[in-house]
């Protein structure tokens, strides 16, 4: 079923420049959720409109759970920000799969520059209307600043000089058999349900990473997953749902040679 782009009153052109860049991209709803991204005055929501209530995911980083994390969370005591270890509060890191940019924001707001991507179209612009609207909240603006958000799969190899770190979260369709799942990704699953395959290519992904970065990359992964790869992380830090695995960085060559 197809993806309806709708406008709320007075955003009908803002509606046309998002249905072309979707159309641009080739991109083409293929679950059977009936799903809407609307434009209006709060910017971007997707909507799941064949189930009661309706579903909406909005992203409002100024407001909210996650603007209290990053306003008040002791960023140190973060899992993910552990994982990185002991790098350069202003360091250089990337995040493979940005997704609804929460792991993104985090990294930003603790410091780091940040190049980020999103490989899925909806999601993308989900998250880029997102951002933009934080950077004209006073508070946001500096960690906003500290972000370059891209559209399209993680390539670590177009970024000179190499980052210091990556993190990179896979797509994990099991969160789905979960019986509370939260209703922000029961919305995205309805949204992916046509590329469960998506990252098939997550083992490749990481070889890559590995051979374009100075120090280390963390996959995050649930807390009973397996490792991904071939090869066992060298250490991991555990939450209560989640755990973040650490692997060296390899070097150019020995990325090329996973390619092969």
């Amino acid at each position: 079923m197809a993806l309806t782009v709708r406008a709320a009153p007075g955003y009908d052109s803002a509606a046309d420049a998002l249905r072309k860049a979707l159309e641009a991209r080739g991109y083409r709803h293929g679950g059977a959720a009936r799903l809407v991204l609307e434009t209006g005055d709060h910017g971007l929501q997707l909507i799941r409109e064949d189930v009661h209530p309706a579903l909406r995911l909005h992203l409002d980083f100024p407001a909210g759970r996650q603007g209290y994390r990053l306003a008040h969370a002791g960023h140190q005591r973060e899992g993910l920000i552990r994982a990185f270890g002991k790098l350069p509060r202003d360091g250089h890191v990337l995040d493979a799969s940005a997704g609804l940019g929460r792991d993104t924001l985090l990294l930003a707001a603790h410091g780091f520059r940040v190049t980020a991507w999103e490989r899925h179209p909806v999601v993308y612009r989900l998250l880029a209307d997102a951002l933009a609207r934080a950077a004209t909240h006073p508070e946001l603006a500096p960690v906003i600043q500290r972000i370059t958000l891209l559209e399209g799969v993680a390539e670590p190899t177009a970024v000179s000089p190499p980052a210091m770190a990556a993190v990179f979260d896979p797509m994990f369709p099991e969160r789905a058999k979960r019986a509370a799942v939260k209703k922000d990704m029961q919305l995205i699953q309805a949204l992916m349900a046509d590329t469960a395959d998506a990252d098939a290519d997550a083992e490749q992904t990481l070889a890559t990473l590995r051979g374009h970065v100075e120090r280390r990359v963390i996959v995050k992964r649930p807390l009973h997953a397996p490792a991904l790869g071939p090869d066992a992380p060298q250490a991991s830090v555990k939450g209560k749902s989640v755990r973040f695995d650490l692997y060296s960085a390899t070097g150019p060559a020995e990325a090329t040679a996973a390619s092969g």
